[in-house]
C-alpha cells in the first residue's frame, strides 16, 4: 500500500496600516481649496484623518495649500 503525502502552501500576509501626509500647494483661492477638501472627502471617507486649510502668504497674490493625513491599510506578502 502506498501513501501520499499532502502539503498545503498557506501564503503568510501582514496587514499593515500606515497614515501618510500629502500637500497640495499653490491652489489659487480658498473656494479651490474647499471644494479639493469635499472631493478628499468623498474619495477617502473614514480614511481622512485630518486637513488643514493655510493660506501661505498676506496678500492679493498669495495662494492656500491643503494638508491632509489619510490612513491605508497595506497587505504584504511574507514569503
Amino acid at each position: 500500500m502506498q501513501h501520499h503525502a499532502s502539503q498545503f502552501l498557506l501564503k503568510l500576509t501582514q496587514t499593515v496600516t500606515v497614515e501618510r501626509g500629502i500637500s497640495l500647494v499653490c491652489i489659487p483661492d480658498r473656494d479651490s481649496a474647499e471644494c479639493e477638501l469635499t472631493r478628499l472627502r468623498h474619495k477617502f471617507g473614514p480614511n481622512l484623518m485630518k486637513a488643514t486649510i493655510r493660506k501661505d502668504k498676506p496678500g492679493a497674490r498669495s495662494t492656500y495649500t491643503l494638508r491632509y493625513f489619510v490612513r491605508e491599510a497595506e497587505t504584504r506578502q511574507l514569503f
